[in-house]
């Protein structure tokens, strides 16, 4: 009896609501509230709490409902947004549940739940859609520029705890690494394009998230920029959950993207079609 498989991720990782239903990924909570205007520090500091296992069991449990009988969960990597005790808890659902952990943030972390997606899709396996996963885990990038990076101490990067001043970082997994402390908002805006830009070597196998929390005017600037510059790369634009801004901030722009190896699930799919021929 072939299983029905299904993807559920944190929601965290911000995968805009369409490629979640194009591919069928659940995600934990079930409906994530968005931060799409500006709100104040206070009220989002107040929402950085961790995510409790009770929305991650709950997303599990309608993906079943729909009539999966096998889950991957995507867990973010941030150390922010999933629960410490899911082994644990999903021991208590029937079905099999695998976790595995993106060691990303944002659509770092949500591009591996589309593409494990994207191949169960198809027809793969489990295995096939963990391994394509952990191929295009090894090409992600993720450039934030923050402007209040003292918000990220709530996820214990202690560094930021005293500074007021914008930056310009990379993230990978729990790590915050500083490139740069512009000036004025547009510097930094410029130094995060430009930053972008010259790390793309084949844009017609870039696939390209443009992040953004309460700054939409932004975001949709960034990307007409981008698909002026990159006319062949895959771009959608995806706001961040309210609890994902708890931690990056109001009013925060950033770019998650990776170019598709060589050795993904359609790669090798396309070549054993062609040697069969």
């Amino acid at each position: 009896m072939k299983h029905s498989l299904a993807v559920v991720a944190d929601a965290d990782c911000c995968i805009p609501f369409h490629l979640c239903s194009l591919n069928n990924v659940y995600l934990a909570p079930i409906d994530p509230p968005l931060l799409i205007e500006p709100d104040t520090i206070p009220q989002l500091h107040s929402e950085a709490t961790a995510v409790p296992v009770k929305e991650s069991i709950a997303a599990v449990r309608k993906a079943i409902e729909d009539g999966a009988t096998e889950l991957l969960y995507l867990a973010t990597g941030d150390g922010f947004g999933s629960p410490d005790n899911l082994h644990e808890a999903f021991d208590q659902i029937e079905n099999r549940v695998t976790i595995e952990s993106s060691d990303h943030a944002l659509m770092g972390s949500g591009w591996q739940a589309v593409v494990a997606a994207e191949v169960i899709r198809a027809g793969g396996t489990l295995n096939e859609a963990i391994s394509t996963a952990r191929a295009v885990r090894k090409e992600i990038h993720v450039l934030v520029m923050l402007e209040h990076p003292e918000l990220t101490s709530a996820a214990g990067n202690a560094e930021f705890r005293e500074s007021t001043h914008r930056a310009l970082v990379s993230l990978r997994g729990t790590e915050v690494s500083i490139i740069s402390r512009p000036k004025t908002r547009e510097e930094a805006l410029t130094l995060l394009r430009d930053d972008f830009a010259k790390r793309i070597v084949d844009s017609a196998r870039a696939r390209i998230a443009v992040h953004h929390a309460g700054a939409e005017a932004g975001a949709e600037a960034l990307a007409i920029w981008i698909q002026r510059k990159l006319p062949n790369a895959e771009l959608v634009i995806a706001p961040l959950t309210r609890h994902a801004a708890a931690r990056l901030g109001p009013r925060m722009l950033g770019i998650a993207w990776y170019e598709i190896p060589p050795n993904d699930y359609f790669s090798i799919k396309s070549r054993e079609r062609s040697s069969v021929r």
